[in-house]
């Protein structure tokens, strides 16, 4: 009789939990992989990447996480990897809200544009969210509301005070130049997207913000896209070329009064392509086969990098804008077998130099990210965060 007491006592504890934990649910996971390095990969998720970026000094890689549950709430949260240390922080942002662009204002501080719905005809709300002191024990987060409400931002240059944007709302599209503190500036530009069109992620703005390029997918599977330049000063927009005009796909894009200045990449075939304004009939035209001395790319288009490093299945390499020369960085293909599934990861990406003289490779392909290490040599480095 007496051992009985003690298994009731122990019954009902167990009974008080078991109604604690159902009233007490743990939270959810965040948005965004599940695990931690070096457990972990990009498709075992909670939610869809929505938005991606390097840091300037290419140490740091940031990643939106969106997800809409079944009873329709939006939760989201951005993942940071320091690449160089190989570790990583998760940062969830306000219940009721999703990511839908990101970038980096400096090496250390990121900007996020939070909106309260995953269609831009229903956006109501748009925040910009600074956080500062990435990579810190203790970072900051900022929020500033826009008076104009955003469904995404498409340019927003490293150091700017200038941004271009979506505004909220499909007919018509409305795209303006807007300033870190949320004034517009100038004349919004408007556009019709004729069905089955939709704005695409490639986008430039010119340092003074007076021009700026958007992208249109002309077909849903995104086949043919065109490229239309609007100017803020007086909101016209007018198609320029299309990605059949191009020598591969788009990898960088940076304008001004000269015109587009376009990283082109196809395989290891890497050129610099220039769409000049001014000129009737204008078409890209590689910057090997432009014999006007009179352009300067480094003056004319002083936001751009001096050099891009490229991944292929076959190698790195590296594109020096100006001179349009390439130069190998490592070769894989005398590589085995057993290298073929962590080449295919990489190739069509960015590489970064490291501090020791590797290399950090980051690839992105329908919204999923492979980062790894490849080594100087073009040997396999650790996995920080895999595809599969």
């Amino acid at each position: 009789m007496n051992n009985r007491i003690p298994i009731a006592i122990l019954a009902f504890l167990v009974l008080v939990a078991l109604i604690w934990r159902i009233a007490n649910p743990p939270a959810p996971p965040p948005p965004g992989p599940l695990g931690m390095i070096p457990a972990w990969d990009s498709q075992t998720k909670v939610g869809d990447m929505s938005a991606s970026a390097v840091n300037p000094s290419g140490t740091m890689w940031a990643g939106a996480w969106n997800q809409k549950t079944r009873s329709g709430k939006l939760r989201s949260a951005l993942l940071i990897i320091d690449l160089e240390n190989q570790t990583a922080s998760r940062q969830s942002m306000k219940p009721g809200s999703l990511v839908t662009s990101l970038g980096w204002r400096d090496d250390d501080t990121i900007w996020a544009l939070l909106t309260d719905s995953d269609e831009p005809e229903g956006v109501r709300v748009s925040r910009i969210v600074y956080v500062r002191r990435v990579g810190s024990d203790s970072p900051k987060i900022e929020t500033t509301r826009l008076k104009e409400a955003a469904a995404r931002i498409m340019a927003w240059p490293v150091g700017s005070d200038k941004f271009a944007a979506q505004l909220a709302g499909t007919k018509p599209v409305r795209f303006a130049v807007l300033t870190d503190t949320s004034q517009i500036i100038g004349k919004v530009a408007s556009l019709e997207l004729a069905p089955g069109t939709s704005v695409r992620r490639a986008a430039a703005i010119s340092p003074d913000g007076k021009l700026f390029v958007i992208s249109v997918a002309e077909d849903k599977i995104g086949g043919k896209i065109s490229y239309f330049l609007a100017n803020s000063d007086t909101g016209v927009v007018k198609k320029t070329f299309s990605s059949t005009d191009l020598p591969g796909r788009v990898e960088g894009m940076w304008v001004s009064a000269t015109g587009v200045l376009m990283v082109c990449a196809d395989r290891e075939r890497l050129q610099t392509v220039i769409y000049r304004l001014g000129i009737p009939n204008s078409k890209p035209v590689p910057t090997k086969e432009i014999k006007d001395s009179a352009i300067d790319i480094a003056k004319s288009w002083p936001d751009a990098p001096r050099t891009m490093m490229f991944a292929t299945y076959n190698g790195g390499y590296e594109l020096k804008l100006a001179s349009g020369r390439v130069k190998r960085l490592f070769d894989l293909t005398k590589l085995g077998r057993e290298s073929d599934h962590w080449r295919r990861q990489i190739q069509d990406g960015r590489l970064y130099k490291r501090k020791d003289g590797d290399y950090t490779a980051v690839s992105v392909v329908a919204d999923e990210v492979d980062i790894r290490v490849v080594k100087k040599s073009g040997e396999e480095g650790p996995e920080i965060l895999p595809r599969s």
